[in-house]
């Protein structure tokens, strides 16, 4: 895996659904050199699935993210408890047992439950429990039953073809087009993959971003993605907690990723915690089975 791997997975991330000649405009390479690549990095296992779901901001859920250190004695043990929920999208692991739990919540009222739940199985005394910080729109347009119907059979994997779709839905290819593009346009719906940088040549880091007391937020994250952009996945922040920034990394090395963290030294964050990713597994949650109900 590559600098140019990581930018098609992070197209990849932000719309699945884009095509191979389109993938191949943003990096200069011919349609069969980019399929080339996404087959290879389907075979090594990088890329774990594609996948297509009602967006937050549509459905209005909450996207949190609970992490901390696990005094449990099997790791295997605490992701099988954990993976019971329904809640659960993802189930991280990084270096000293460190958790990172992502989960959709239906609404605020679920929270205090939820992360005692994750907290007690997952064995983490002091968890920090994070709300994701996601783009506001005032009014969403709703999905229509067209729209679900669509979503279903994209559900596991969103590249699927027009002409598949067609198939599968009964719908006609203009309609499939028109629902698509507008589900895209307006950021109703997220096509996206499912991620596992664990292979040859990857190596991961997630670093915790402590800003200092009065530091612009989308100024900082905007800057970071503009210099860090074939090293960074996301950067991610948190509505309920003020200064902080959880960054994903992706190096050749472990020494190449020790430059990022050095670099990043020089930016003047009050303080900067690495976190080496080791494993990650995704979960069916209730999104998925809301998709199989309409």
């Amino acid at each position: 895996m590559d600098e140019i791997d990581f930018i098609i997975l992070k197209n990849l991330l932000e719309n699945a659904r884009l095509t191979y000649r389109e993938l191949g405009e943003t990096i200069n390479m011919s349609v069969s050199a980019v399929h080339k690549r996404i087959k290879k990095l389907e075979d090594d296992g990088v890329i774990d699935g594609y996948i297509a779901r009602p967006n937050i901001v549509t459905l209005k859920y909450l996207w949190v993210l609970i992490f901390g250190t696990s005094n449990a004695r099997s790791i295997d043990a605490v992701s099988k408890e954990l993976e019971q929920h329904e809640s659960i999208k993802a189930i991280a692991m990084a270096g000293g047992k460190f958790f990172y739990i992502s989960a959709y919540l239906r609404n605020i009222s679920e929270l205090q439950e939820f992360s005692g739940y994750v907290s007690e199985k997952a064995h983490i005394s002091e968890p920090t429990i994070g709300i994701i910080n996601m783009p506001y729109i005032t009014e969403p347009e709703p999905l229509t039953t067209i729209d679900y119907k669509i979503l279903r059979s994209l559900n596991k994997d969103s590249r699927k073809s027009i002409t598949d779709i067609t198939d599968d839905t009964g719908l006609s290819a203009k309609t499939v087009r028109k629902r698509l593009d507008r589900m895209i346009e307006n950021n109703l719906a997220e096509f996206t993959i499912e991620l596992r940088l664990l292979a040859k040549d990857c190596f991961v880091t997630i670093f915790h971003l402590f800003l200092n007391e009065g530091t612009n937020m989308n100024s900082t994250i905007q800057h970071l993605n503009e210099k860090y952009y074939q090293n960074f996945s996301h950067c991610l922040s948190y509505s309920n907690i003020p200064n902080f920034i959880t960054l994903h990394s992706w190096a050749k090395t472990p020494q190449d990723s020790q430059k990022i963290h050095k670099e990043l030294q020089t930016e003047g964050f009050k303080d900067i915690i690495p976190h080496i990713f080791l494993s990650v597994k995704y979960y069916d949650c209730w999104l998925d089975q809301l998709l199989r109900t309409k």
